[in-house]
């Protein structure tokens, strides 16, 4: 029964990152672009941690209500999601020894990865080339928010009995 009741936890705490990511927080303009990838961390937490909770066709779903609520085209930042999820599900399979560093360069790869192919994408999306600059701070800001995203997210993970395998790094012990 409690299985039951946690099953929608992960879904409703990206979506609720999602929301984060559009509130006007009256920042500065890069803190836009960090708060919207938070919710591709989370798909990347949830997708080592719990990735039956956590199925393809549901980051589909969370990418194009990222998308419809930022004002964007359809399927962008879903096929960001899309690449975080694959990112989780490969670090998960990942026997040990999967140390620091090997762990901490999965996680730069795949968030780096779906940072640019959803950068790429919204380019592309408006007929512009992409430039440097801001691709090289989304992936710093994506990679620097994760551990910020990781720890909210493992409290709730906290209330789930352990999963003995995964990665150590990971894991959150």
């Amino acid at each position: 029964m409690r299985q039951m009741l946690l099953a929608p936890l992960p879904l409703l705490a990206t979506l609720a990152l999602v929301v984060a990511a559009i509130v006007p927080w009256g920042g500065p303009d890069w803190s836009e672009t960090a708060l919207t990838l938070m919710p591709i961390g989370a798909i990347y937490f949830w997708s080592v941690r719990r990735p039956h909770l956590m199925p393809a066709a549901l980051v589909f779903l969370i990418g194009c209500v990222l998308d419809v609520l930022m004002h964007g085209p359809l399927g962008i930042w879903a096929v960001a999601g899309l690449v975080a999820a694959l990112g989780g599900r490969t670090a998960r399979r990942a026997r040990p020894p999967f140390g620091v560093v090997r762990s901490a360069t999965h996680l730069i790869t795949t968030m780096a990865a779906a940072t640019t192919i959803g950068s790429g994408l919204q380019a592309l999306s408006a007929w512009q080339s992409m430039t440097v600059m801001p691709l090289v701070f989304a992936i710093t800001a994506s990679i620097v928010t994760y551990p910020l995203v990781a720890g909210l997210l493992s409290l709730l993970d906290a209330l789930w009995p352990a999963a003995p395998d995964r990665p150590l790094f990971l894991r959150g012990d």
